[in-house]
């Protein structure tokens, strides 16, 4: 288990003062650092097998569908240079070709100048598109380019996010698990699993800072769902979590996140988790300005995603990511089309159920590539679309 070493605030200050610089490798612990190896209890180990266990299904009930011939499908991407944003975007488009639909791209642009997601999904709508799937963001985030698309005529499914306009605007979101509530189930279950391993791994002394993405609902949701499961483990989640950090779209896209999360680590050198809800915010420069600061023997990092580039990081340990939520995108791009091939066919829209759960080290690691679960899904959806 990861050894948790408290730093005090001015020391990883005056690092920080360095420029970020490479921490000193011959530093000696002090008496006050505390290791984490020791044996957890039978409710930590529990909870860690729940967080391995996850979540899914293996789409054993997926009914055959009849695919309408020659459409044009558009995927939005919330932010090309974001990967939890452009692997599922990519991976549409592979889905709804092999379909035997045309597809394309159209980039949100993590929503530049406020306008960029509604920007993208009137440049599907005037490209001809029939179909549309937003990925990363909700209907109110571009709502005047969806009521316009809905105008036109044109299809919008969901790419597993929520059509909170008023009124509705999208023909059918995706939809995961029949138990779970269909907006916010899957982003509650993705934070349990986070919750259940921080507590497993650090139990009763859990302070965990909570990074919350204000760009849309489900942010809000990781939090909730969160604080929520440590409430189920037998926490006071308004000490467990010492502080949550506000993260915007515009503060992500300028990098200048990196700066005000370490600010707030260094304001709490009491923290022994970080939680973060985008592996993307991890491996686009955070996590290596942790390593640099000299707070990652601090903290167990905790992430969201399960893309190659962060897996990657926990492999190599001592990165500034020791464990994150695999879902697989993939799976649930492949299902958006699923839900868009059915929506038209006239069919009610099929649970799709992607697999999530706790990756670190040890336990459920790919050998290589994305985290991607354990199911056959491509083969699945191209039998019951008949494409085999």
């Amino acid at each position: 288990m990861k050894k948790i070493r408290k730093m005090g605030v001015a020391a990883a200050a005056a690092l920080l003062a360095l420029g970020l610089g490479a921490c000193s490798s011959d530093e000696t612990p002090t008496s006050s650092d505390t290791d984490s190896t020791s044996e957890v209890s039978a409710a930590q180990q529990a909870a860690l097998d729940a967080a391995y266990a996850g979540y899914g299904s293996d789409l054993s009930g997926l009914e055959p569908v009849e695919v309408a011939a020659d459409k044009s499908f558009y995927v939005i991407s919330c932010g090309e240079a974001v990967p939890s944003c452009h692997l599922p975007a990519a991976a549409m488009v592979e889905a709804a070709e092999t379909a035997g639909w045309t597809a394309a791209i159209a980039d949100g642009n993590l929503n530049s100048g406020g306008t960029g997601f509604a920007d993208a999904v009137n440049q599907a709508v005037a490209a001809g598109a029939n179909v549309i799937s937003p990925i990363g963001f909700p209907c109110i985030a571009a709502q005047t380019g969806f009521t316009a698309a809905k105008d036109a005529g044109v299809t919008t499914v969901g790419g597993g996010g929520v059509d909170n306009c008023d009124p509705q605007q999208w023909a059918s979101i995706r939809y995961w698990l029949e138990d779970e509530d269909p907006d916010t189930g899957i982003w509650y279950k993705q934070a349990k699993l986070q919750a259940d391993y921080a507590y497993g791994k650090i139990g009763d002394d859990l302070k965990a800072i909570v990074l919350n993405a204000t760009g849309g609902p489900w942010g809000q949701y990781l939090v909730d769902g969160f604080n929520e499961e440590l409430t189920t483990l037998g926490l006071d989640a308004s000490t467990a979590v010492v502080d949550t950090v506000e993260v915007s779209d515009e503060e992500n896209g300028d990098g200048s996140y990196v700066q005000k999360v370490l600010t707030e680590l260094l304001a709490h050198p009491e923290a022994n988790a970080l939680i973060v809800p985008v592996d993307g915010w991890l491996t686009g420069g955070l996590s290596q300005a942790i390593v640099q600061a000299g707070l990652d023997d601090q903290l167990l990092i905790i992430g969201r995603s399960g893309d190659e580039s962060a897996l990657e990081l926990i492999k190599a340990g001592d990165s500034g990511l020791d464990a994150t939520v695999g879902y697989a995108s993939e799976w649930g791009a492949w299902g958006s089309i699923d839900t868009a091939i059915r929506v038209l066919a006239g069919q009610d829209p099929a649970y799709i159920g992607e697999e999530i759960q706790l990756v670190d080290a040890d336990n459920n690691m790919p050998d290589s590539g994305d985290y991607v679960g354990d199911v056959d899904f491509k083969t699945a959806f191209k039998t019951s679309w008949g494409v085999e």
